[in-house]
């Protein structure tokens, strides 16, 4: 089975001033799949999980089905699976 660690953004830990803007903290986007739809968010909502197919949180390894990898990978997402 085929495994989706969804993309991930580099971004400051807090103000732009000050020493913070010199630190960097690492947060996984979640990825939606609703029929032929892919979308992606920084911030799950949990209308936004119950309304979509197939929910990838960020931050996480998800086992997914050669059909869910075939989705993916035409929107674009190959580069994440293994």
């Amino acid at each position: 089975m085929p495994t989706f660690v969804p993309p991930t953004v580099e971004e400051s830990m807090g103000p732009i001033t000050g020493l913070f803007k010199f630190f960097k903290i690492t947060r996984g986007v979640s990825v939606y799949v609703t029929g032929a739809e892919v979308t992606e968010s920084r911030y799950p909502y949990q209308g936004t999980l119950d309304a979509a197919d197939f929910a990838y949180l960020g931050g996480h390894s998800h086992i997914i089905s050669n059909a869910e990898a075939v989705t993916l990978t035409n929107a674009g997402y190959g580069a994440y699976i293994t």
